[in-house]
């Protein structure tokens, strides 16, 4: 009898990507143990597009910035079992969050920009938007956590 793989998608919102990159070299270690247990069906770092929905496990960094981040987040929460927060900006809205804090000038200095690119008036971390199932704290993430974590979920029938 085949088993069925879990089904992940990783995506990435406001931040430098930085977990990504660094989860590509977790996987230079882990990938080939791990792909008896998992499809890859969606990350754009190491493949193309595909249509959001029916996932088990979401793995999403960054902060939710603008309406579109909102709308991705909600539409993946609502196609996933499984909702993961991975890094110190999914987790904390930081370091795009400190425009959180601007004074009444330092708003007004960058509102051009903030109109421009459609943010929202605040940035928010994932939690403060959705559900989150568990977080990987790092910038970038700490290998053996992520590590722990994705095999909590993977290995469970």
């Amino acid at each position: 009898m085949q088993k069925t793989k879990k089904k992940i998608g990783i995506f990435s919102l406001t931040c430098d990507e930085g977990c990504s990159i660094y989860m590509i070299e977790i996987f230079n270690k882990k990938l080939v143990e791990w792909l008896e247990k998992i499809e890859i069906a969606y990350f754009l770092s190491i493949k193309d597009k595909v249509e959001i929905k029916d996932f088990d496990i979401v793995l999403i960094e960054g902060t939710v910035s603008t309406e579109r981040d909102k709308a991705d987040v909600l539409k993946l929460r609502a196609n996933s079992k499984i909702l993961i927060a991975m890094g110190t900006c999914a987790m904390t809205a930081l370091p795009s969050g400190q425009r959180n804090n601007f004074n009444v000038q330092q708003l007004a200095n960058i509102q051009s920009k903030l109109d421009e690119f459609e943010f929202l008036p605040k940035c928010l971390a994932l939690k403060d938007v959705v559900k989150v199932d568990a977080e990987i704290p790092g910038c970038p993430i700490n290998p053996d956590l992520f590590i722990a974590t994705l095999e909590k979920f993977i290995y469970v029938e």
